[in-house]
């Protein structure tokens, strides 16, 4: 899913469906996750290791490509992974 690249001074967020939200400015996890109830934040290689769901007081810095991924998603990875 190489929906978006990462670029230097933004934080790029990939919503389920392709869309990307761009922000300016270093975020905290908790922030996504307030305004995107039953998902996770996850680095882009969630689909290959389920595992990497981050803390909700993980500091989202700009340069990085983050993916909000639903929680039923994630759970049926971590199942299919064992």
């Amino acid at each position: 899913m190489g929906v978006a690249r990462r670029e230097s001074g933004v934080l790029k967020l990939v919503h389920p469906g392709g869309f990307v939200e761009v922000h300016r400015k270093p975020m905290a996890a908790s922030e996504i996750m307030e305004k995107n109830p039953r998902h996770y934040v996850t680095r882009p290689e969630v689909f290959k290791d389920p595992r990497l769901v981050l803390r909700p007081d993980a500091l989202l810095n700009t340069g990085d490509v983050f993916y909000i991924v639903p929680n039923r998603t994630v759970y049926r990875l971590l199942q299919a992974s064992q």
